[in-house]
């Protein structure tokens, strides 16, 4: 996960079966349209975008977009993931369940039990979120929870992705995939090939990354990578998701899509 000064900050979790061929980029929508925006998630065919003021907004493909909910409604979220078509959320350690179409909420769990959360990701029906002393919990729909691995475990972890049942973290800027069923981790990449790394989406069995030079990789499951499209095309770019078989980048507060 990007480490950033945002109040909130989104996981890009996506599990879609397209191919993204970056030939090209396409403005989406008007100019400026997300100069506001602290973060954004894919999910049933809609960008899902929090302000920094805590106003949710759902955009369709076209860049059509409408307010969800009274404005400033999520001031206080933390986290938020996409989970079996709703977006759950860490809330001044609380989490939450929310009806994407609704907006209407539960609490799940204890109050205050993912006050230590500093990461968090969505995978196979549950919740899988990092504490800041670098340990790994799985959290199920009821609340339930349990520890990974061993204590302090994931502590240098800077990014978190999940991808065809594995979790996927960059760690001292190296790529480890970690096996939940199984209970062991690998290294993927060469050490350091992921240290310029800001942001990060998995999509189409890939994990998309740009480096702080704003230069696209394209990094398969092996640890082998390619540059996508021109180095420092993405210089200005600061989160990115995928809908659809496309990319889906914010520049200098407008939204950009990869063209087919």
């Amino acid at each position: 996960m990007k480490k950033s000064i945002y109040l909130f900050t989104f996981v890009f979790y996506l599990a879609l079966n397209g191919q993204i061929f970056a030939q090209g980029w396409e403005q989406v929508g008007r100019e400026g349209d997300w100069k506001n925006t602290a973060g954004i998630v894919s999910m049933n065919g809609y960008l899902y975008s929090l302000e920094h003021d805590g106003t949710l907004f759902r955009t369709d493909k076209n860049g059509r977009y409408e307010q969800l909910g009274k404005a400033g409604s999520f001031a206080n979220v933390e986290f938020g993931v996409a989970l079996d078509g709703e977006i759950w959320t860490i809330e001044n350690g609380n989490l939450y369940r929310n009806d994407a179409r609704t907006l209407a909420w539960i609490q799940i769990g204890k109050s205050g039990d993912w006050k230590n959360t500093a990461a968090a990701a969505a995978m196979d029906g549950k919740l899988y979120t990092i504490e800041t002393d670098g340990t790994l919990y799985e959290t199920s729909k009821d609340g339930s929870w349990r520890p990974i691995g061993n204590k302090g475990e994931f502590k240098e972890v800077s990014m978190l992705q999940a991808m065809d049942s594995y979790l996927w973290t960059i760690e001292n800027g190296t790529l480890y995939r970690t096996s939940i069923k199984a209970m062991r981790w690998e290294q993927i990449s060469k050490e350091g090939d992921f240290a310029e790394t800001i942001a990060m989406v998995a999509e189409g069995g890939f994990l998309w990354s740009v480096e702080q030079d704003g230069t696209l990789f394209k990094n398969d499951k092996n640890g082998n990578y390619q540059q996508v499209g021109e180095k420092g095309l993405l210089k200005d770019v600061n989160m990115i998701a995928a809908m659809g078989g496309r990319l889906y980048v914010v520049e200098n507060g407008t939204l950009y899509r990869t063209t087919n």
